[in-house]
């Protein structure tokens, strides 16, 4: 098997996706692909995914690796820096490794084809090193949830905002694997409640691509498109503790007008103190995050704040996350009865079925 074309280059691939075609390889440099990351890559639809970090690391079970393996993409870990490419330069990677760029320059055995056997080793040595991971998570999230309780818990200081909290319901959506399907399951809710909308840096852009409108955007930027931004109707930028705040520079060149505020903590977890603390009746939260894969996968050892976070608000707080796919077997006995012949146990389980589709609505409008 030998593999020829010319690569595209991103260190981040939130970034490099946006400008993937079908004809490309992708080159990243990305330690435990993420699930969201890979589902990004197999929506663009590239073949071949190079990779100068780690896929898998062994650290934790890494899910993104093994959804682009499923999905038939190629991917190598190439032991060569990424500085080493350019975007547009013609490689070929051959059985043995070796690979040739731009024809002429020739590296030896630099590529690893990652492959089930290999994916299946990972995961070995990643469940062999939960209970020292977790520790150490449990370790963090304990000191930083000690530094950060009293301005978390009691010294919330927010701005002034247009848009009122006060006795609404709250959508935060939070760009994450799967919140578009459960965006879609709460048409019902959105509809019937007429919540405000908040979208969490790219949490903007799910919105937007399923027809809402973010009332506030918040965040510190680094996810979300230059469309997210024009289009949200209020914004918020999440600066660090001491007031500074990176993304600024971007917001001032698209002359826009925004209010800083300074907390610790994720994005996530601002946008929800901030419905909490001016007022919500009730916040639903879409695409959150909340376990210690998902923390690792976003490169943090611990989740200080978000604990915090979820002691404070957790009485007004549903949190959706995952919860369309739980209607796929409720819901697909109702769809498809082909595989029952007699017609009276037909007909009870169209009954139960249709039973529990309604249920879905009525929670969807209740909730």
């Amino acid at each position: 098997m030998i593999i020829e074309g010319r690569i595209k280059t991103g260190k981040k691939t939130k970034e490099l996706v946006k400008y993937l075609e079908k004809k490309d390889i992708a080159l990243l440099s990305h330690d435990d692909i993420d699930e969201l990351a890979a589902v990004s890559i197999i929506d663009s639809g590239v073949k071949v995914v190079l990779n100068t970090g780690k896929s898998m690391t062994g650290r934790y079970e890494a899910k993104g690796t093994p959804l682009l393996i499923h999905n038939g993409i190629k991917l190598f870990d190439i032991a060569l820096p990424f500085d080493f490419f350019r975007d547009g330069d013609h490689i070929i990677i051959k059985d043995n490794g070796d690979i040739i760029v731009n024809n002429n320059h020739f590296y030896s055995k630099v590529c690893i084809m990652i492959n089930n056997e290999y994916v299946d080793g990972m995961l070995q040595i990643s469940k062999a090193n939960k209970s020292n991971e977790l520790k150490a998570f449990i370790e963090n999230t304990l000191i930083h949830a000690q530094n950060e309780k009293d301005m978390i818990i009691i010294n919330c200081k927010y701005p002034q905002i247009n848009t009122s909290l006060e006795n609404r319901h709250v959508l935060v959506v939070v760009r994450g694997a799967g919140c578009d399907n459960d965006l879609a399951a709460l048409h019902n809710y959105i509809n019937y409640y007429n919540p405000v909308i908040v979208g969490v840096d790219g949490g903007a852009d799910i919105l937007l691509n399923n027809g809402y409108t973010p009332d506030i955007l918040i965040g510190d930027m680094d996810s979300v498109s230059d469309i997210g931004i024009y289009k949200s109707k209020e914004i918020i930028l999440h600066a660090y503790a001491d007031g500074s705040c990176p993304c600024i520079q971007r917001i001032d060149k698209m002359n826009l007008k925004y209010k800083i505020l300074p907390m610790p903590g994720t994005s996530e977890d601002v946008a929800l103190l901030l419905a909490y603390d001016l007022g919500a009746e009730q916040i639903v939260l879409v695409g959150g995050h909340t376990s210690m894969h998902d923390f690792l996968e976003k490169g943090r050892n611990g989740m200080g704040s978000t604990l915090l976070t979820r002691i404070k608000i957790s009485h007004k707080l549903i949190d959706f996350r995952g919860f369309s796919s739980l209607m796929i077997p409720l819901y697909s006995n109702f769809i498809n009865m082909s595989n029952v012949s007699d017609n009276f146990a037909k007909e009870e389980l169209q009954r139960e079925s249709y039973e529990v589709y309604k249920a879905r609505e009525t929670l969807c409008i209740k909730m």
